[in-house]
């Protein structure tokens, strides 16, 4: 009896960690592709046909790891409290810590570029990325960011006063991501 106890305590607790760390495909309509030099992965190689609005963006990758929101929610999440110049007020931004994001990934430490719909992009050295709390919002004081709204993910932390993006768009604050690329 003791024994069977004891492996159905193991079973309930190690099981579900090892999961986690299966790279699982989507259930549901993927909200972020990250592309380039990624370690694990759960979707082919950039497909023209396929990935259309990717397309649009001239990415290309031979790895990827497309995410779901369920997914982005299971990874540990931040927060960070700000008044972007879009907002009337400050408001509480919520979503997965950028670098558990691309840990999970097992992404290479290399430049970091973000890709909104339209094409703007931004970009982070991964000493920018260590040296402060990157989040991929998901949602604005409990309300998920919609499209037209800055979602579905905003790329955020917390500036310190007088702090401006550079002209190479160096840590800005891209809205409406839906791409990142690992690497050149």
């Amino acid at each position: 009896m003791k024994r069977a106890l004891a492996a159905l305590l193991i079973a309930l607790f190690v099981l579900p960690a090892l999961a986690l760390d299966e790279a699982r495909e989507p259930r549901d309509m993927v909200v972020l592709t990250v592309g380039g030099l990624v370690g694990k992965t759960n979707r082919g190689p950039f497909n023209p046909k396929h990935d259309t609005l990717l397309a649009k963006l001239n990415a290309e990758f031979k790895h990827g790891f497309a995410f779901d929101r369920a997914m982005l929610l299971s990874l540990p999440q931040g927060t960070v409290t700000a008044k972007p110049v879009e907002f009337d007020r400050s408001a509480t931004f919520s979503g997965p810590l950028l670098r558990e994001v691309l840990g999970y990934v097992e992404a290479a430490k290399a430049k970091t570029t973000f890709v909104a719909p339209d094409g703007y992009a931004g970009w982070l050295s991964p000493e920018d990325i260590e040296r402060s709390d990157w989040i991929l919002a998901l949602e604005a004081d409990g309300v998920p960011l919609g499209l037209g709204q800055q979602g579905p993910l905003w790329l955020l932390n917390t500036r310190k006063e007088g702090e401006k993006v550079g002209e190479d768009n160096r840590g800005s604050h891209v809205w409406a991501v839906v791409y990142i690329h690992i690497g050149q």
